[in-house]
Parts: C-alpha cells; sequence; structure tokens
C-alpha cells in the first residue's frame, strides 16, 4: 500500500552541518537517525537555558565549564537540534545530540556558518526556481504545448514527469533517463494515494507533496502538486524519482519543479481548453449546417468538410437521443455538450468521422456506414446504425440515471443528403413517443409511417384525414369522442366487447357510439375496407402533425 511522507523543502540539516572543517571531528559521536535533524539557527546556551518556548532547528552553543546536568536537561527538553561544545563534550542520557568541537571554536564562528549555509541553501533554490521559471515560460510564450512542457520538466530534474487531468488521466507524460514507467500504472498509483486528501479550488497555491508509491510492485518516489487556476482543479503535475532511495537534495529540486510548473502547466491547460472550445463551436456549426442543409452552395460544403477532414461522398445514418433537458433534469448545458463529445467516442471505428452536438434538448449523432457492397445485406447500414444506437441509450442511462429515448434515420449517402437521414430520425423520435415505443427504434422500423410519410406531407393526404376525420370530430357522445370510441373499436380488431373492456363502457354504450359514427361517417364500421379507411385517415393525421412539429425544427431557415 503507498505511503506519503511530509517532505518538507530542502533545508539546512545537522549531517550537512557535520561537513563542515569546524564541526567534522565532531561528527562520529552522532548517531545516524540524528543527521536529518533540521537546524535553522545557532543560540549561545545562556540564551537557551533561559528559553521558556520551543527551540526546534537550533543549535545551542556552549563552553565546557558553562554546562551542567540541569542546563542539558533543559535545553533538551525544548527541542533543540543539538549542542555544540567548546571542549569535552561531557558524557549525558539526555535525547539531545551532544558534540564536542576544538576548545578554540568560538560562538560567532558557529552563528555565521549556520547563518551562511542557510542562506546559501535559499539562494540556491531562489535560482534554481527561476531557472525552472523561465524555462518553462519561454516554452509557454511559444505556444509548445504540454507534451513540450513535459520533456522540459524531465531535463530540469533528471525523472520522469506526468501531467494528469482531475480524473487522473494522463496528457502527458516523459520517462526518466534511468528508469521505463508505464504512465497508467503511475496515473492509477498516485489516484490510490491522493483520491481521498481534500482539495479546495478556490485557494490560490498549493504545496508539494511526497509520495512512496507502489508501481508494478516497487516502490517509487514522486512528488506531486496539485494545479489550481481560475478558482478550479485542473489536475495534478507529478516529478518521478527513478532512484531508492532518492537523494533529499535532489527531492528537494523536484519540489521546486512542480511548485514553479503548475501555474505554467495550468495556464497551457486553460489556453487550450479556450482553443478547444473556440473549435468545438466551430465544429458545432459544421455539424449544424449538415443536419439542417445549411450550406450556401456544393462548393461550401465541399471546402467545410475538407477542413474538418469529413468525406462528402461517405454513407451516413442519424441518431437523436431526445428529453436530455426534461423537466426537473439536471443536465447543464456544459454537460450536454460534454454527452456529445463523448457520443463521438463512443463503439469506435478507424478512420471514422463521428460527428455530434446538441440541438435544444436533443443530442444529435452523424455516423458513417459502410457503404453498401455488391452482394452484402441492403439492410446492414440498418443495423450498424441500430447497434450504435443501442450503445448509445445504455451510456445515456448509465450517465443521467434515467431512460434517454433514441431513434435513428435510414442510412443516406453523400453528405448533402444528411438532413434527410436526420428528418426521419426526429419523425421516429417523434412517433416513438406518440405510440408509447420504449425501445431504440428506426425510421424504417416504423414501416407503415415510412411509407405514409410523403402521402401525409401532401395536399391530398391532408385533405383525406381532414374528410374523414373531421364528421368524427365534430360529434359527441354522452361518454367520450366518437373518434376514440372507433379507433379502439378498429384496434380491438372489430371486437365490440374488447372495445367496451378497454374503454370501460357497456357494450350497448359501444354498439350505441359504433352507430352514431357510421351516421356521422355514412359508412358502415362493420365493414372490414371502411374499418382501414378510418384507420388510414389516422395515421395520416398522426404522422402530418409529428412531421410538421419536426419540420418547424430541421428545416432550414
Amino acid at each position: 500500500m503507498a505511503q506519503s511522507t511530509d517532505g518538507e523543502r530542502e533545508t539546512l540539516t545537522l549531517g550537512r552541518l557535520l561537513q563542515e572543517r569546524l564541526l567534522r571531528a565532531a561528527a562520529p559521536a552522532v548517531a545516524e537517525t540524528d543527521l536529518d535533524r533540521p537546524v535553522s539557527t545557532c543560540l549561545p546556551w545562556a540564551e537557551a537555558t533561559r528559553s521558556t518556548g520551543p527551540l526546534d532547528g537550533a543549535i545551542v552553543f556552549a563552553h565546557a565549564d558553562e554546562v551542567d546536568a540541569a542546563g542539558l536537561r533543559a535545553v533538551a527538553d525544548t527541542g533543540a537540534a543539538a549542542l555544540v561544545v567548546a571542549g569535552a563534550a561531557p558524557e549525558t542520557d539526555v535525547a539531545l545530540p551532544v558534540l564536542g568541537a576544538d576548545d578554540r571554536v568560538a560562538y560567532r564562528d558557529l552563528n555565521r556558518l549556520v547563518a551562511e549555509l542557510s542562506l546559501a541553501r535559499e539562494t540556491h533554490v531562489l535560482r534554481y526556481g527561476l531557472t525552472v521559471h523561465r524555462s518553462l515560460v519561454e516554452l509557454l510564450y511559444r505556444g509548445a504545448g504540454l507534451p513540450a512542457l513535459c520533456h522540459q520538466m524531465a531535463r530540469l530534474s533528471g525523472g520522469g514527469v506526468a501531467i494528469l487531468d482531475p480524473q487522473y488521466r494522463v496528457l502527458a507524460f516523459e520517462q526518466s533517463r534511468d528508469r521505463v514507467f508505464e504512465p497508467g500504472a503511475v496515473a492509477g498509483a498516485l489516484r490510490a494515494e491522493t483520491a481521498s486528501i481534500p482539495i479546495e479550488p478556490s485557494q490560490t497555491h498549493a504545496h508539494p507533496s511526497v509520495h512512496v508509491l507502489h508501481v508494478e510492485d516497487a516502490p517509487v518516489t514522486c512528488v506531486a502538486n496539485p494545479i489550481l487556476l481560475g478558482g478550479r482543479h485542473d489536475g495534478w503535475v507529478v516529478v518521478i524519482e527513478s532512484a531508492d532511495p532518492p537523494h533529499p537534495h535532489d527531492v528537494a529540486e523536484h519540489r521546486v519543479v512542480v511548485e514553479q510548473s503548475a501555474t505554467i502547466v495550468g495556464t497551457e491547460m486553460l489556453r487550450m481548453r479556450s482553443v478547444e472550445q473556440a473549435e468545438e463551436r466551430a465544429r458545432g456549426d459544421f455539424v449544424h449546417a449538415l443536419l439542417h442543409g445549411r450550406f450556401a452552395t456544393a462548393h461550401d460544403l465541399e471546402a467545410r468538410a475538407t477542413h474538418y477532414g469529413f468525406p462528402v461522398e461517405g454513407s451516413y445514418g442519424v441518431i437523436v437521443a431526445g428529453s436530455l433537458g426534461a423537466s426537473g433534469a439536471t443536465e447543464s448545458l456544459t454537460a450536454l455538450f460534454q454527452l456529445a463529445r463523448d457520443a463521438t467516442r463512443l463503439a469506435p471505428r478507424p478512420d471514422s468521422h463521428t460527428l455530434a452536438t446538441v440541438v435544444g434538448d436533443v443530442l444529435a449523432v452523424i455516423r458513417p456506414v459502410e457503404p453498401g457492397r455488391r452482394g452484402a445485406s441492403p439492410d446492414a447500414a440498418g443495423r450498424e446504425l441500430a447497434d450504435y444506437a443501442r450503445v448509445l441509450a445504455q451510456e445515456l442511462a448509465r450517465r443521467v440515471h434515467r431512460d434517454i429515448p433514441v431513434a435513428f434515420g435510414r442510412a443516406v449517402s453523400g453528405a448533402a443528403r444528411i438532413f434527410d437521414s436526420y428528418r426521419e430520425a426526429r419523425l421516429a423520435l417523434g412517433l416513438r413517443k406518440r405510440l408509447d415505443i420504449d425501445q431504440v427504434c428506426g425510421f424504417q422500423d416504423l414501416r407503415v409511417y415510412a411509407t405514409l410519410v410523403d402521402l401525409a406531407g401532401s395536399e391530398g393526404g391532408q385533405a383525406f384525414a381532414r374528410d374523414i376525420l373531421g364528421p368524427l370530430r365534430g360529434q359527441r357522445s354522452g361518454s367520450g369522442d366518437l373518434e376514440t370510441a372507433v379507433l379502439t373499436y378498429i384496434q380491438s380488431g372489430g371486437n365490440l366487447n374488447a372495445a367496451a373492456r378497454e374503454l370501460h363502457v357497456h357494450r350497448n354504450t359501444m354498439l350505441y357510439k359504433l352507430d352514431r359514427a357510421s351516421r356521422a361517417l355514412q359508412l358502415d364500421l362493420r365493414d372490414a375496407e371502411h374499418q382501414f379507411t378510418v384507420w388510414l385517415a389516422h395515421k395520416l393525421d398522426l404522422l402530418a402533425e409529428t412531421a410538421t412539429a419536426v419540420d418547424r425544427d430541421v428545416r432550414p431557415s
């Protein structure tokens, strides 16, 4: 299981101080576990023994004749880093490193040494941070992109580098010189380690953290910094150290790299997002133009299609999903467009040019299909569209946690005819709702409607529907309208008792309604041909009403 460490910025330690000539003779007297004690200041014995607060990071200096048992215990209780005694170091059992130095060493010598080393380290951090910042900003200014920033960070750190999005997906990765890592394994291990750590996007700065991860059953030390910019968490910058165990100096430099790069990488991600959104808007305009046939000329279509690498001679079908913005739904416009982006990645195919956009509360997908080949089944393209439509319906249900109606039009040849498939898909979607169909359906599946669609839009078809249904709609019986009674009777196969049960009326009442309807129509509704006449008029009227509503949305202005 991964373990994390606090890993502060590199500071002066007791071990580093003992490497100086002034204290080199005292080094053997210090336990190895005490060498990592941080050192930040130097205090004389008299001041340290009078202190009532903690002295973390303090080196206390004393002459041998000043030290006594009570003072030793008092200094040890303050948490001081060590006691340096000029002269013979006394034997003691307190939990404090006691170092013996040459009796010629003075307090001012030790104080100057600590100050110089601390200042030198701070200066090194500042200088290194400036180098990192300058080199990355130059790449940012040139718009080199995330891979170039990642490569430069790897050069500066000598380790592997990963840039991850908030979902821990790898956006860019650069291997280290000494060790090869699988990017997904590193991202997964970091996710397991940091996913539970709360990150407040409103904060303007976050400090790096050092983590020991288990990647492919081996310990790996990495330094990570969240990318916080513009009130949002945009991911992580990670430096992966190849050495095991890593040198503290290298880890400290990695901290500088990720801290300096987080804002720069975030700025590049913001720029890329702006470019992607602009491209997406332009692509969305192109998709809308395809769906609604809004091209001035064939040359205009070809020019815009070439820009997006969209073959104008291909075969396509349109799939639509409706009611995405239904009453009570919580999907925002941004979420709807994210659904459109994700729809283009479903069921990927090589050399595919799937496009998608949102039209009102409808998701529309233009899906390429294999062109008909000699000997191939004529409905092969329809099966391709049906398979994709079912995958889309399942994905939408998973994403929005409710069933979304999905329908599709017939496949067409050529980008100029995509409008026809889109109109059919919208018709199928509207009819699915009116007919209470609870599964994915294509326009071709609604066979009778596909056959009657042209007739329903003609003047003759509309006049026929008015002539037949008009008399029924102008008559009302004591228990409801005659049109419903007649249609129920027809849908029951001319079974009077079944129709009466469906309408929850007495058999005699049903007879009365049919008699009134027959007189109004001047047709004997017991005759199968006359029943077909009324049924056909009803279907033409339903289809014309649906087509009128659809055409208001899909017809080019």
